[in-house]
């Protein structure tokens, strides 16, 4: 009756490949890195203060090559507990193992695989078929060594080919690279389903071992195989008492196997057949191996190289390498911290730049206004004091000349001296109009509109019409060129003339107000100065196939119309006969105000 081993020896059994291993382990290199195809120099040290490599931040792809080596074969002796000393296999290499501080977690492993494989001979023992198996990497729960790890159920199904006899299961830690680890197997059966029969189960159990079982026994029914055979031991489940197939591959150059070879399983061409086993398992890879990372972020890393033990332990042997993966510069904080510096001089020195390129252009501007209204203000007062004194002269003097010859001379010299001095008034007051536009004093909407209150009043009283005036009680002093101002004049002026001389009108009626709101085009958001001039008198017939008698046939009309125009103002004239006249004028006031105290506040007289 075999006994179970204690738990203890286990343990014990690994503290010992612990120490095999550290004595085995000579040394392990990071012999290249390679950055996008670019090999980088590499001085591999295993202190975090070594010279970084240093690598663009616009890298896709960084690849570390790493090796290990195996150093004298160890003899390593049977763990304590055991009855008597013997040599077991020599420990040849070591698995390598990396990790990239800052990105992984725990250590890695290259990917390496074994298999389990189901082999169908003919008759003759010749190999017709096979299905393949791949164990890969750690399995769930892996303790360090197949003792004491968890066993997990898997399977391989495959139909037997023609010729086919029996079935075979082989195995192995040849998994086509170069792995390191350990690998355990229990509970192997084989399943044979065909049509027309029952189900067959054939059992392939480790038995004949004895009581006390040695690593290096063959179970009934499996054989050793592999390019070193030795590879392959049996051990003992602790926990069940029963034995387990070991590989244990430290080699990469070399592999072991157990096959079923002694326990050949009949079958016929069509057979499914399906192998099931559990399994525990932990492979890398040994001899050398490489690690690829790709999208590293700015920073500092620390790639570190390990040797290990088949079954993942430490041997405490490293080598490492520092990579410094540089900022990009739009990312850098004092660059930002530079530009944005720059930017706010740059700004400032543009921003003063122009204000002093404002300023320096309101000042010639200004500087060409004042003189501008220096020459008006010397020609206004040159009109009003020689001009205008010689012709209220000339007006004082045929008023004489008139008086002097009443009743002397005949009614023709009489009506000819009458019209002199009427001419000569008239030029007084036309004298007096241009004098008044060209003053810039008066280039302001409060003294334009009691100017023209006031002479419309002279000349209606003179031509004994009745007037009524529509105007705000407060005028804004809104600027008013003087050309505006005189063309604004003479149309109105125009227009009063027009209804004393041909409309006959009882009374006339002078508006003026303000609207927020531009007439058009560039003006636009300006307030507009409207000017109306409605009489009672008879009117007159307008064209119907024009709005507003754009062709009105007169031509003082048509004068009227273009200057308002040209102004970039609205010209408007509604005429019926026997319903009088009423005419509008749109003007925009160039001014930055978008709302003018006053508008359309207005007094009736």
């Amino acid at each position: 009756m075999r006994t179970a081993p204690k738990p203890l020896s286990v343990l014990v059994a690994a503290s010992a490949w612990c120490a095999i291993a550290a004595t085995a382990a000579a040394d392990v290199r990071i012999t290249k890195v390679v950055v996008d195809e670019r090999e980088m120099p590499v001085e591999a040290a295993q202190a975090a203060d070594a010279t970084p490599i240093r690598v663009p931040s616009n890298a896709k792809r960084i690849v570390f090559f790493c090796e290990g080596e195996a150093g004298a074969p160890a003899v390593q002796k049977r763990p304590a507990g055991r009855k008597t000393e013997e040599k077991l296999p020599e420990l040849r290499g070591t698995r390598l193992r990396y990790r990239l501080d800052g990105i992984d977690a725990d250590w890695r492993d290259a990917r390496a695989e074994g298999r389990l494989t189901l082999n169908f001979r003919d008759a003759e023992g010749n190999t017709v078929g096979s299905s393949d198996a791949r164990i890969e990497g750690t399995s769930e729960g892996w303790r360090g060594l197949p003792e004491a790890s968890p066993l997990t159920a898997s399977s391989l199904s495959s139909v037997a080919p023609p010729l086919a006899a029996k079935a075979i299961v082989n195995f192995l830690s040849n998994g086509g690279d170069e792995p390191v680890g350990i690998m355990a197997i229990d509970d192997v059966v084989l399943s044979i389903a065909a049509e027309g029969r029952e189900l067959r189960r054939h059992a392939l159990p480790f038995v004949g071992l004895g009581d006390e079982v040695h690593p290096l026994a063959t179970p009934g029914g499996w054989g050793r195989s592999g390019s070193r055979g030795e590879m392959s031991r049996v051990a003992v489940r602790p926990d069940s008492g029963k034995p387990i197939l070991v590989i244990e591959d430290d080699d990469p150059t070399a592999y072991g196997s157990w096959m079923s070879s002694r326990e050949e399983v009949p079958v016929e061409p069509g057979d499914a057949v399906t192998v099931s086993w559990r399994a525990a398992h932990s492979l890398g890879i040994g001899g050398r191996t490489s690690a690829t990372y790709t999208g590293l972020g700015p920073g500092t890393y620390w790639f570190r190289a390990g040797a290990f033990l088949p079954g993942g332990q430490p041997t405490g042997v490293e080598a490492g390498v520092r990579v410094l993966v540089v900022v990009p510069w739009y990312s850098r904080r004092d660059v930002w911290a530079g530009v944005v510096a720059v930017g706010v001089v740059a700004g400032a020195l543009v921003a003063r730049a122009v204000s002093l390129r404002r300023m320096r252009r309101r000042l010639v501007e200004m500087e060409r206004t004042h003189a501008l209204d220096r020459e008006r203000a010397r020609i206004a007062r040159d009109l009003h004091d020689d001009i205008g004194a010689g012709l209220t002269e000339i007006a004082m003097q045929t008023d004489w000349v008139r008086r002097d010859v009443q009743g002397l001379a005949s009614a023709a010299t009489v009506a000819r001296a009458e019209k002199a001095c009427a001419s000569a008034m008239d030029l007084v007051r036309s004298v007096d109009a241009i004098v008044w536009a060209v003053n810039p004093a008066n280039d302001t909407l409060d003294r334009f509109v009691p100017y023209l209150t006031h002479s419309a009043e002279q000349f209606l009283d003179a031509a004994d019409v009745s007037v009524r005036f529509d105007v705000p009680d407060k005028v804004p002093p809104l600027p008013l060129a003087g050309a505006v101002r005189h063309d604004l004049f003479l149309v109105v002026r125009e227009a009063i003339n027009n209804a004393v001389k041909h409309a006959r009108p009882q009374v006339v009626r002078l508006g003026v107000r303000l609207d927020n709101g531009a007439v058009h085009g560039s003006h636009a958001n300006s307030p507009q100065l409207v000017i109306t001039v409605e009489d009672d008198g008879q009117g007159f017939p307008l064209p119907t196939s024009v709005p507003g008698a754009q062709h009105a046939g007169r031509s003082g009309l048509a004068n009227m119309r273009r200057r308002v125009e040209d102004l970039g103002g609205r010209f408007v004239i509604e005429s019926r006969p026997g319903g009088g006249t009423r005419i509008e004028l749109a003007v925009p006031l160039e001014t930055d105000s978008a709302t003018v105290p006053g508008l359309r506040q207005g007094k009736t007289s």
